[in-house]
C-alpha cells in the first residue's frame, strides 16, 4: 500500500508534532539537571570562574556562570572554552551560545531545548526519508519513523540538553545522502556531494562519535560500490568526506588531541587493574547497554528485547539459509552502522550512559521495525496495514506508563531552601557543578574544598561492582579513580576547611545548609564545623541516594539527586 505524497507529509507532520508534544510534557516536568547539562550552558556562554576556596557566591554569580551576558555573540570565548575543556568540538556550544545571546542574562532549560527540537524535527524527517529509500514504500517509512518518534528513546534524546540530538540529525543526514548517492549509481549529482561536505564538517564539529558513525556507513557503501563497480562515484564520495574532515580539523585543530588525550580521550585513562577485571567489567558494560536498549525501545523489559531480537534474526536466517533469499542491500546501511556502533560504544565508552548510543537508536528502531514488517508481510494478513500501525501506537503509549524517561528527575526537596545561606564542601573534582541550579535559590553560597576523601566510598564501589559480576581483586578503586580524574585539566588539591570555619559570616549565622559531597569525608567536615563554630547541632535534610538504587555506578555520580548528603547546621 502506497500513500500519496500529500498524505505522507501530513501523517509525518502529525508524528513529529506528537513526538515533540511528549518531549515538551516531560521537559515541563523536569526538575534538576544532569551535571553535563549545566556544563552545556557554562561552556557555551561564560568565562567566569566561581569562588571555590571557601568564598561566597551570589545567585547573580551563578547566573553569570551559566547565561550569556558580557560575552554575547562572543564565539572566540566559546571556542576557547572548548580548548580548555578538551572534551568536545565547538559547533554545538556555538549554537547554544547564539540562542542564549538572543536572551541575555537568562538561564532556563528552554533555550538549549529549542535547539534539540529543531534538530530532532530534522532527524525524524531524515529517518522517514531513509525508510522510504530502503523500503520504497511511504507507509512502511512512516511506520518506521513513527516507531522511533513515539519511543522513549526519541523523547530522552530530545530532553537531554547536550549535543546528542544534533549528532543524531547529522548522522541520519549523512546516511540519507549516502543512500541518495548509492541510488544514483554512476551518475554524480553535485548537490548531493556539496550537502555531504557540509554534513561531514558539521557532524565532526558537533561530536567526535560522528566519525565512527559516518565511517561505518561509508564502509558499507564502499563494499557495495566496489561490487557494483561504481568506482568514480566512490572516489568522489571518499574525497568529499576526507575534505570535510580536513576542513573540520582546520577549523578546530584540537580534534586529534581531544580524541586521544583529552577529557574523554582514551589516552587520559591511567589505571592498574587485572585482566580478569577488564574482561568482567566489559561484560558488565554490555549488560548495562542491553538494559539501556530495553528501557529505550522495549518497555524496559529484557525478555521483550530478547523476543524481539529472535523475531528479527530467526526469520532472516530461515529466509537466507532455507530459501536463499538475501536482504536488500540498502538494509545493510541501517543494520551495520546501528549494531556495530552500539556494541563498539558499549565496550569503549568512558561511562555507561544512554547518551553515547543515542545516535544509533533510530537506526536500531528502524531495523527492528522493518524486520517485523517483512515477517508480517509474508503472513499475508488482510488487515496488515491497520494492525501494524495500531500495535506500534499501543506499544508506544504503554511504554510511557511503564518506564520513566531519563533526565527528568523530580524527587529532591532541595529546591525549597530551609536556610538563607548554603555551604558546599567537596573535593578538587568540582562536584558543585551539578548543584548550581539549586544554589541559585539561596541568598549566597560558599564553595569549599577538602583533601579528606571518603574512607568508605571505594569499598562501597568494590562491593557494588562485585554484586554485578565484576571480579575486582580489590582494584576497582583504580578504575573508578581513573574515570573520575581523567582529563588534561589540572585539578589542584586544596583544603579550605580552616578558612571556612574562620569566615566571619559563618560565625555570625544561626543556621546554614551544608552539602557534603560523597567524595569528601563526612565526619571530617562535620567535626570541623561543629567543633570550631557556634553551629553545634546537625539535622539531616536529605540523605544521599544509595548505590543499590542504581545498576550503573556512573548514574550515581552524575544524577542531580545523588552524590551529596545535605544537612542543616544550627546553634
Amino acid at each position: 500500500m502506497q500513500l500519496s505524497k500529500k498524505t505522507s507529509r501530513i501523517v509525518l507532520a502529525i508524528l513529529i508534532i506528537a513526538s515533540l508534544a511528549l518531549s515538551f510534557f516531560y521537559m515541563s516536568a523536569k526538575q534538576g539537571y544532569h551535571e553535563d547539562e549545566l556544563l552545556t550552558y557554562n561552556l557555551a556562554n561564560s568565562s567566569k570562574q566561581l569562588g571555590v576556596d571557601a568564598e561566597w557566591n551570589s545567585p547573580s554569580d551563578f547566573n553569570e556562570y551559566l547565561a550569556a551576558g558580557e560575552h554575547r555573540f562572543d564565539y572566540r570565548n566559546v571556542y576557547q572554552n572548548q580548548v580548555i575543556d578538551a572534551s568536545h568540538p565547538p559547533l554545538y556550544y556555538a549554537l547554544v551560545h547564539t540562542v542564549c545571546s538572543l536572551f541575555p542574562e537568562q538561564f532556563n532549560r528552554w533555550l538549549a531545548f529549542g535547539i534539540n527540537v529543531v534538530m530532532m524535527t530534522g532527524a525524524l524527517i531524515m529517518l522517514y526519508l531513509i525508510g522510504k529509500r530502503i523500503s520504497g514504500n511511504s507507509l512502511f517509512a512512516l511506520i518506521g519513523a513513527g516507531g522511533y518518534a513515539l519511543s522513549l528513546a526519541c523523547v530522552t534524546t530530545t530532553i537531554y540538553l547536550r549535543m546528542y540530538a544534533s549528532l543524531t540529525f547529522w548522522v541520519l543526514t549523512f546516511l540519507y545522502l549516502t543512500l541518495r548517492i548509492y541510488d544514483n549509481k554512476k551518475r554524480a549529482v553535485v548537490a548531493d556531494y556539496l550537502f555531504m561536505l557540509v554534513t561531514v564538517v558539521c557532524g565532526v564539529l558537533t561530536q567526535y562519535y560522528f566519525i565512527l558513525c559516518a565511517g561505518l556507513i561509508g564502509l558499507v557503501y564502499l563494499i557495495f560500490a566496489v561490487r557494483e563497480r561504481h568506482i568514480k562515484a566512490l572516489v568522489i564520495y571518499i574525497i568529499t568526506a576526507a575534505v570535510g574532515v580536513g576542513f573540520a580539523m582546520v577549523v578546530y585543530p584540537y580534534i586529534i588531541t581531544n580524541v586521544l588525550g583529552g577529557n574523554r580521550g582514551f589516552g587520559s585513562l591511567k589505571m592498574e587493574i587485572d585482566l580478569i577485571t577488564v574482561v568482567t567489567y566489559l561484560g558488565y558494560k554490555l549488560v548495562c547497554y542491553v538494559q539501556i536498549l530495553a528501557k529505550e525501545l522495549f518497555l524496559g523489559q529484557l525478555w521483550l528485547l530478547g523476543l524481539a531480537f529472535l523475531g528479527a534474526v530467526v526469520p532472516y536466517l530461515v529466509m537466507r539459509l532455507g530459501f536463499k533469499k538475501k536482504l536488500p542491500r540498502k538494509a545493510w546501511f541501517v543494520i551495520v552502522p546501528g549494531v556495530v556502533y552500539f556494541v563498539f560504544i558499549a565496550l569503549v565508552s568512558p561511562f555507561n550512559s544512554d547518551r553515547y548510543v543515542m545516535a544509533s537508536l533510530p537506526l536500531l528502531s528502524l531495523g527492528f521495525t522493518f524486520a517485523y514488517l517483512r515477517v508480517i508481510k509474508h503472513m499475508r494478513l488482510a488487515a496488515f496495514h491497520v494492525i501494524v500501525p495500531v500495535a506500534m501506537l499501543l506499544a508506544s503509549a504503554l511504554s510511557f506508563f511503564m518506564v520513566k524517561p531519563y533526565y527528568i528527575y523530580g524527587t529532591t526537596n532541595l529546591y525549597h531552601p530551609k536556610t538563607e545561606k548554603c555551604v558546599f564542601v567537596g573535593t578538587s573534582m568540582m562536584e558543585w557543578n551539578k548543584c548550581i541550579d539549586k544554589f541559585m535559590n539561596y541568598d549566597s553560597v560558599m564553595i569549599a574544598k577538602t583533601t579528606a576523601m571518603s574512607s568508605t566510598l571505594y569499598t562501597e564501589l568494590d562491593e557494588f561492582a562485585q554484586k554485578r559480576g565484576v571480579v575486582t581483586n580489590g582494584k576497582v578503586a583504580s578504575l573508578a579513580q581513573s574515570f573520575m580524574t581523567n582529563g588534561s585539566v589540572e585539578r589542584t588539591e586544596t583544603d579550605s576547611l580552616d578558612k571556612l570555619v574562620q569566615d566571619t559570616t559563618i560565625r555570625e549565622l544561626d543556621e546554614v545548609t551544608v552539602y557534603i559531597s560523597r567524595l569528601a569525608d563526612e565526619k571530617t567536615v562535620t567535626d570541623k564545623i561543629t567543633q570550631n563554630t557556634a553551629l553545634k547541632h546537625v539535622e539531616l535534610i536529605q540523605a544521599d541516594r544509595q548505590f543499590e538504587e542504581f545498576f550503573n555506578w556512573y548514574d550515581y555520580f552524575v544524577e542531580t539527586e545523588s552524590y551529596c548528603n545535605v544537612y542543616r547546621f544550627y546553634k
